[in-house]
């Protein structure tokens, strides 16, 4: 049992680190013939051949550092993303840290900056769709019942029920349930009980004679001596053991995701899981903001913007763009950009446009329509003040009156806001006639918090282009 496990991570780890090392010489060749010239002849100079040895080992240094290999069943996309950031950065220090070192030595110094940017142009890209690609090939794998790990499950509640849901639904992780071992079948419905193989006497011997490999303990905690000495019996047969804890006495129903952190050895509970916090995860989202925005704009400002301040001049008196104050992230009140199209009016702080609403000027409605009046939000992106995608910013009169009567209204302001969000793709757009409608915008825009991914983003930013044409809600 134990030395099937390991020799399943043996070969991942051995086959993702030849991948890997293929893609780095590859680079390495590539940067080496792009960058010889008459003065440079041939790849097998000691000098380079000795700088080619050294970024080998390199790398094995830097794939030890940063983790890269810990890579697990149910490892999320942004582990792998940090993990492959700190390997590459890692690489690149010490690269230049023995460029620096030997420069006199070995005289490389002015070739091998040439080098490594070249290899690291090709090296990057090639390894981040490498390793997702393996993933993706190693759960398909699974998926069809190969490479499984076999579990049995202590105790039958509510949190064990979930996660033997959730494998059905997640074949990838790649795992055979044996069963569950309760002590009290009858209080559980009749396909649950199906699922009961025997008490907690018989799990002991079911462990002991059959090739558990993971052992899930779903147990309520007071019966810390029960645990523990199934901890000790499982190690014993070499069972590893987890535990599924059942938060449902003190957390509301409507955390759907905890995760739980460490500050020093001491393991802390946290009742939202946030992608966004993690600093590599900002960095991915601000860069893609900026090259999207810097794209659009740069067609946008050419042609469109004097097209359409034109046409809202002729149309109206009054400014060309709108300006106004609304509530950002941690509620800090900023000012948003939009395209004028309303005839000016007392009420633009204090009312949202309804349909029919006499202030929408005739090139108004054309604008709000097919969402042209968001356009000059791109500008408040490159500001930092907005992202492309992110909850649909309030006014501020609006953030005051839904804060008190909306449940977690403001937990949608720990993030950015978006000119465009998953609650606007969902149909929760426009006029909030009554709390209800504001209920289910915020429940998807803390659903979006809690699920972000750039690929999330993408999709977003296609369906609110497609939308744009048919969207009802849009006056």
């Amino acid at each position: 049992m134990k030395s099937r496990v390991k020799k399943y991570t043996s070969i991942y780890i051995l086959v993702n680190t030849i991948g890997d090392m293929l893609i780095l010489n590859f680079g390495y060749a590539i940067g080496i013939l792009l960058s010889l010239n008459s003065e440079y002849k041939t790849i097998l100079d000691p000098k380079y051949f000795t700088f080619w040895l050294f970024l080998n080992v390199n790398y094995l240094i830097a794939a030890h550092f940063s983790n890269t290999f810990n890579i697990f069943r149910n490892t999320k996309f942004y582990d792998l993303v940090g993990a492959l950031f700190k390997l590459f950065i890692i690489q690149i220090l010490l690269n230049f840290a023995y460029i620096v070192t030997f420069k006199d030595f070995f005289a490389t110094f002015k070739l091998s900056r040439q080098v490594i940017f070249i290899n690291f142009l090709i090296a990057v890209p090639l390894t981040t769709f490498w390793r997702f690609g393996f993933i993706k090939i190693a759960r398909f794998y699974r998926a069809r019942g190969h490479n499984n790990r076999n579990l049995m499950i202590l105790g039958a509640s509510e949190s064990a029920q979930r996660f033997r849901e959730m494998l059905e639904h997640r074949l990838e992780f790649g795992y055979a349930f044996f069963g569950y071992f309760d002590d009290n079948p009858k209080q559980y419905p009749n396909y649950v009980q199906k699922e009961i193989k025997g008490n907690l006497e018989d799990a002991k011997v079911y462990i002991q004679r059959n090739m558990v490999e993971e052992l899930f303990i779903a147990i309520p905690k007071d019966e810390n001596h029960t645990i523990q000495e199934f901890i000790e019996l499982a190690e014993d047969n070499l069972t590893r053991v987890k535990i599924i804890p059942d938060f449902s006495g003190y957390l509301p129903t409507s955390f759907n995701k905890v995760d739980i952190d460490y500050y020093g050895s001491v393991p802390v509970l946290t009742i939202r899981e946030e992608p966004l916090e993690s600093f590599i995860n900002q960095i991915i989202k601000r860069v893609f903001d900026i090259v999207f925005s810097i794209s659009f704009l740069f067609v946008f400002t050419l042609f469109i913007f004097p097209i359409v301040a034109l046409l809202i001049k002729l149309g109206s008196k009054g400014p060309v763009l709108f300006k106004q104050k609304r509530s950002g992230v941690r509620n800090q009140a900023f000012t948003v950009y939009k395209f004028r199209t309303m005839y000016v009016n007392d009420e633009s702080d204090t009312k949202q446009a309804t349909k029919g609403d006499s202030r929408v000027t005739p090139i108004g409605k054309i604008l709000r329509k097919y969402n042209i009046d968001e356009m000059p939000q791109f500008y408040n992106v490159l500001l930092g003040d907005m992202s492309i995608v992110g909850p649909r910013p309030h006014m501020l009169k609006h953030t005051e009156e839904y804060s008190k009567i909306v449940d977690k209204f403001m937990v949608r302001h720990l993030i950015k806001p978006g000119i465009t969000g998953l609650a606007q793709v969902s149909g929760y757009r426009g006029e909030t006639k009554d709390p209800k409608d504001m209920e289910n915008r915020v429940l998807k825009d803390v659903e979006y918090l809690e699920s972000w991914s750039l690929k999330l983003d993408i999709e977003i930013i296609f369906k609110t282009i497609f939308s744009t044409f048919g969207d009802k809600n849009a006056y």
